[in-house]
């Protein structure tokens, strides 16, 4: 459900659940690191750009004071060509640093777009509708992440992400959301039919959503009919990681044949690259 700009109300815990099981239209788009094309992934910049939509997946690392801010890799090579580790940088030293260009490289020249903390993306992001999907990259991190939301009280923008393989995955995302306040996404790998007791364990857990990855759309089928309308299902399209096949590529030259495929299999939140392309598909449906 969008809220346009101006009129959000506080929505922590169970009221955020409600935003994404609310189903205003067949899904909701998620810009994955902002929209980062020609901007630079994971910047200021690309986030205020995605505003237009439902969701932005930001990637979260920790700072040497524990402090949370936006990077994917383990190395801040790529994005802002310091050959140095991205765990426990030195706050004074991020502060120093500017991204490069789109998806970085040493092709791409540095802009002067610096490496945000997750408390300035936040007030990017404020106001406009969307809310964050926090990809922590290492688990052993998600709990600090969750404690700084929570701090900042800023619970009704966003939702952590963490993978759950099993029972106990499950009771710790769920002591996670009543110690926080906050939604949790819970991501599955969808491999066997032993994982649909996983679903059903979800759904008796009031979880809201599920990240999926999967290997055969029936499974996915099957899965997504078990949650019915209290869990929604998401993927991903991107050509660097997708499911069988299913690609923002193969997606701008047949979107039917890949987001077509997916909603008709349950999915109701689809990250992307291509927001654009995905919201004009959705239009003609």
């Amino acid at each position: 459900m969008h809220i346009p700009t101006g009129s959000r109300q506080p929505l922590r815990g169970r009221a955020l659940k409600a935003w994404f099981r609310a189903r205003p239209r067949e899904a909701l788009v998620s810009v994955h690191r902002g929209l980062w094309h020609p901007l630079p992934e994971n910047s200021l910049s690309a986030i205020r750009a995605a505003h237009r939509w439902d969701v932005v997946e930001i990637d979260i690392r920790l700072d040497a004071n524990g402090a949370p801010y936006l990077m994917h890799d383990a190395s801040l090579e790529r994005m802002a060509g310091a050959a140095i580790g991205s765990d426990g940088l030195a706050p004074a030293h991020r502060s120093r640093l500017r991204l490069k260009a789109g998806a970085g490289g040493a092709s791409e020249p540095l802009t002067d777009e610096p490496v945000p903390t997750l408390g300035e993306a936040f007030d990017a992001l404020n106001a406009s509708g969307a809310v964050f999907d926090l990809d922590v990259k290492r688990p052993q991190d998600i709990e600090a992440v969750g404690a700084a939301v929570a701090d900042m009280g800023r619970q009704d923008l966003a939702t952590l992400k963490m993978d759950v393989t099993s029972a106990k995955d499950i009771a710790a995302l769920v002591a996670l959301e009543k110690r926080f306040d906050m939604m949790v996404m819970a991501k599955l790998h969808l491999r066997s039919r032993d994982d649909l007791a996983l679903v059903v364990a979800l759904r008796e857990a009031d979880v809201a959503a599920i990240e999926v990855s999967f290997t055969d759309l029936n499974l996915l089928r099957r899965a997504t009919s078990f949650a019915g309308d209290l869990i929604r299902f998401g993927t991903f399209t991107l050509d660097e990681v997708h499911c069988c096949g299913l690609s923002d590529t193969l997606a701008l030259r047949d979107p039917g044949a890949v987001w077509g495929r997916l909603l008709g299999a349950g999915i109701r939140l689809i990250m992307t690259d291509q927001p654009e392309a995905l919201s004009r598909y959705l239009m003609t449906r």
